[in-house]
């Protein structure tokens, strides 16, 4: 057993005791030195006996937290080198800026002589308790300071020699100081570069955490985890300030000591803690996270590092919030709601009706159903509502139903988990649901979405809950719904082919928007609009309609509605080069479709005694509805029956 080297046999006990027994030899210190000696003896110290104070627990609580991440970053540079770099009779203190010791280390000989002198965590090194002492220089003179063992006023600190650097950081008001300390007869001089070195590895330290804070809150909704693995502990290194905002807890602290703190090992994150513990590579894992009894489901990614050097191992983790992804998923795909109240045209007082019913849905939260025919503008009008209502701020989704076979349309509406079925994205899939959480979903077509379908749909809109193609994560969602069909939705339910309890729960409010033959005062009105959006598009001068072109469009049907005027205001400019629209173009227009199944009234003209087409283009214009093209045709539904018959139209129907 070696026996431990007594540091106050090294002293210069002497030198001490003249210091402060004749002025004169006090005069011969340097000027901070003598100066602070000078207001020390006018102090009531007993410089014999006197120790470092010890703070109350209380107050050392609070020291420890507000110099968290200072002790956290000086132990890792320092406990490492240290260990590497044993050197004998040599120790290592770090102060705060209030003259707390926060940290200190070193061999066996400097720690014991520390504990005989009562030098330990929480001492504050006041000038008003021991005298002068390093830390009271150094902090004075904000710069590299150097102490001999017998120029500190109290006799506890004369068997070192101290070499003090300032720390200084931009959060802290006055800087701190790490010093190396020396068995007293080690001087050297070259040892206060080392303190300087050191100070300045913590600052670096400092500055690459501060980089890694800016470069890991510089998206909204995702932040970055550090986890330092070494000890056997899932020890926080690193925090982004976005990582509370995604778990959506206060701030309490900038710098917890272990993962635990924020995140319990509770059978609830199981998931979770399966991945910090795995030390393995995950893309897009979705996790669900309890956290004060609130749930939060999270997109997790994480990579495992090893650092030989320092012998450090652990992992990364980058967490994103849902509705970032969302957000992002939404910026790419295009899922945005452009249109407003101010974009829906039409003045007639079939559409003003149309408008003011949608304005007053849009304010509550019901589920809304639009009803209409292909090309009325069900799509415009549920942009409208969603920008009219309180989830304006919030992303709009849209999914045509009639789009994707029924396997594809449960992954597109719910999403899927890496490996969920053959040909699955790596990393799965979210889901139109999820993308649209908190903010709208709009089902387009909903009377082609399959019967079994339906059934789920309905569950996850009663639940608000939903689970991923191939997944066990109940994710929680807060969606508003606007459906919209052109089918007879009544008709579909009397023949089974649509739920009823589905459509009660997507029908709370219902809203019929009129074919554009039933509000013709509107047809002008979208004429002109278009010719100047497809004029601008296609970098030609705005055309104008003849007299007899606007009587034309006028009187036409338009069975397919808004749409078919836009196609056929198109298709003119398009390939005229006279900026006059004419009843002619529009004749030209219709009679070079392959199928001529309807045309203007100036065009069925032609062909008024050609029964046959007349029916054809009943038929058309009501969507095969026979009661109403035969009302149409001024025909008894047998005799219309009869006529289809002779002409052999009974099998096309």
């Amino acid at each position: 057993m070696i026996e431990l080297v007594n540091w106050d046999s090294y002293a210069n006990l002497a030198r001490w005791e003249t210091l402060h027994t004749d002025p004169k030899e006090c005069n011969t210190l340097i000027g901070a030195i003598r100066y602070s000696w000078q207001r020390s003896a006018a102090l009531p110290i007993d410089y014999w006996n006197a120790r470092p104070e010890q703070t109350s627990a209380t107050e050392l609580h609070k020291v420890i937290s507000k110099t968290k991440e200072l002790c956290a970053y000086t132990k890792s540079l320092l406990d490492k080198l240290l260990d590497q770099n044993r050197v004998r009779n040599t120790g290592v203190i770090l102060f705060s800026p209030d003259g707390f010791l926060l940290f200190l280390n070193g061999d066996k000989y400097f720690m014991s002589w520390a504990e005989e002198n009562g030098i330990k965590v929480g001492n504050r090194w006041s000038e008003e308790v021991i005298g002068t002492n390093i830390f009271s220089i150094g902090v004075k003179r904000a710069e590299a300071t150097m102490l001999k063992g017998e120029e500190n006023y109290s006799r506890c600190l004369i068997g070192g020699n101290y070499y003090f650097a300032p720390i200084s950081l931009d959060n802290m008001d006055s800087p701190g100081g790490i010093t190396i300390v020396v068995r007293a007869d080690k001087h050297n001089e070259f040892m206060v570069n080392i303190a300087v070195t050191l100070a300045r590895a913590i600052e670096l330290q400092f500055f690459w955490a501060g980089m890694f804070q800016i470069y890991s809150d510089i998206s909204e909704g995702s932040g970055t985890l550090v986890i330092d693995q070494s000890q056997g502990r899932n020890e926080i290194s690193l925090i982004s300030d976005e990582i509370y905002n995604v778990f959506g807890i206060p701030r309490k602290k900038r710098f917890s000591e272990d993962l635990e703190s924020i995140i319990d090992p509770l059978p609830a994150n199981a998931a979770f803690w399966n991945i910090v513990r795995g030390k393995t590579k995950i893309y897009d894992k979705t996790v669900k996270i309890t956290i004060d009894r609130k749930s939060v489901v999270v997109n997790v990614n994480a990579s495992p590092f090893h650092e030989s050097r320092f012998n450090m191992i652990g992992i990364v983790l980058n967490i994103s919030s849902i509705k970032r992804i969302n957000k992002l998923v939404s910026l790419y795909a295009g899922n945005t709601a452009h249109f407003t109240f101010n974009n829906v045209i039409g003045d007639s007082d079939e559409m003003r009706r149309v408008i003011q019913r949608s304005k007053n849905a849009a304010c509550s939260n019901g589920s809304i159903l639009l009803l209409g025919e292909s090309g009325v503008g069900k799509d415009v009008i549920a942009q409208a509502i969603h920008n009219h209502s309180y989830r304006k701020d919030h992303i709009f989704v849209a999914l045509n139903c009639a789009a994707f076979s029924k396997e594809l349309i449960i992954s597109e509406l719910f999403g899927y988990e890496d490996g969920a079925f053959t040909g699955a994205k790596k990393g799965g899939s979210i889901g139109k649901f999820e993308m649209a959480n908190n903010g709208t979903l709009f089902l387009d077509e909903i009377g082609d979405m399959p019967s079994d379908l339906q059934a789920v749909l309905l569950r996850v809109i009663e639940e608000q809950a939903l689970r991923r193609v191939g997944g066990n994560v109940i994710i929680p969602v807060n969606v508003r719904i606007i459906a919209a069909t052109n089918k007879n939705i009544y008709e579909q339910i009397r023949q089974g082919s649509f739920r009823e309890d589905l459509f009660y729960r997507l029908g709370v409010i219902r809203i019929q928007i009129p074919p554009l033959r039933e509000r013709r005062d509107d047809i002008l009105q979208f004429a002109e609009h278009y010719i100047n959006v497809i004029c601008k598009r296609v970098g030609k001068q705005p055309y104008v309609l003849t007299k007899n072109a606007r009587k034309a469009l006028y009187e036409y049907d338009w069975p397919g509605n808004i749409r078919e005027l836009q196609n056929l205001l198109e298709g003119i400019i398009s390939t005229q080069e006279k900026p006059d629209i004419d009843a002619r173009a529009i004749k030209d227009y219709f009679s070079s479709a392959v199928h001529i199944t309807h045309s203007p009234v100036f065009v069925q003209k032609a062909y008024e005694n050609d029964e046959k087409q007349k029916i054809e283009h009943a038929l058309h214009m009501f969507r095969s509805n026979r009661v109403k093209a035969a009302a149409y045709l001024g025909l008894s539904r047998s005799t219309l029956y009869r006529r289809m018959r002779e002409y052999g139209m009974l099998d096309n129907g």
